[in-house]
């Protein structure tokens, strides 16, 4: 079933998200933005109009996608509400935000939340995105889902406390493993040595995760108990003393983990 679409914001979600439902065959209608040339960057090419003001927002959709900041979500829902006279099906995009932010404003609501990060201008494929759905009725349960599952090949039904719980493990492997890679660039540089040469490693990590429990396939001098070579990187890392923590609190996470991992039960 073709579907007609809104969306609500045009940053880096709905830059990505808009485009592959049009591609999927929905028809996207509006693209609010209240910076005029983003909604325009984002409508032109799929062929939606793009409005400024949300008193421009028209009843010609079937699903309206609000893909803002968390903060600004009630703000936004609001507003809508104010312009809208039928009953229309509001969904977020947020990991973190209950579906329950929309409730003040709409009957029907939701949550279509794609688990992946976001970049301008780089572009990614929906067809491996998992997709995280949710509604408060489940005609509207099963819309998302149809929608859901014409863009991507992994579709999830996930409640507000799980989605909850799998945005903060996504902080973990996400943002926070990027953070170190980026703490690995600092470390790199101070001897001149680029970072590229890292790259072989972080990609084997990556790819080994998927075939191994990331407990079962830990390595390095935490795992080996190698004190030595601890306390040699600890005082290499004595110009970088933030650092220092960190890889001191990480050796003890790790055997930590390890210790719990061969533990036996009772």
């Amino acid at each position: 079933m073709i579907h007609n679409i809104s969306f609500i914001g045009a940053g880096k979600v709905a830059r990505q998200l808009a485009p592959a439902l049009n591609a999927a065959g929905h028809k996207i209608r509006q693209i609010f933005s209240r910076q005029a040339e983003k909604a325009t960057e984002v409508a032109a090419p799929i062929g939606a109009q793009s409005i400024a003001d949300l008193h421009q927002l028209t009843a010609s959709a079937d699903l309206y996608i609000v893909a803002v900041n968390d903060d600004a979500i009630p703000l936004v829902c609001e507003k809508m509400a104010t312009v809208m006279s039928h009953n229309p099906l509001v969904v977020h995009t947020s990991g973190a935000a209950s579906a329950e932010k929309i409730a003040p404003y709409f009957e029907r609501y939701g949550v279509f939340y794609p688990l992946q990060t976001f970049t301008e201008k780089r572009a990614l494929s929906f067809r491996e995105i998992p997709l995280c759905i949710y509604a408060n009725e489940d005609r509207d349960q099963e819309r998302l889902l149809a929608i859901g599952h014409s863009i991507s090949e992994k579709v999830f039904e996930i409640d507000d406390d799980q989605r909850a719980t799998l945005h903060v493990a996504a902080v973990f492997v996400n943002n926070f493993t990027n953070h170190l890679f980026g703490i690995g660039k600092d470390i790199l540089s101070s001897k001149n040595i680029p970072f590229e040469i890292l790259l072989p490693l972080i990609e084997e990590t990556a790819a080994k995760v998927q075939e191994l429990d990331p407990t079962k396939s830990q390595t390095g001098p935490a795992s080996r108990k190698d004190m030595t070579t601890i306390r040699k990187h600890l005082r290499l890392l004595s110009e970088f003393p933030e650092y220092q923590k960190l890889y001191h609190q990480f050796t003890i996470a790790i055997n930590e983990r390890l210790k719990k991992a061969v533990k036996p039960s009772n």
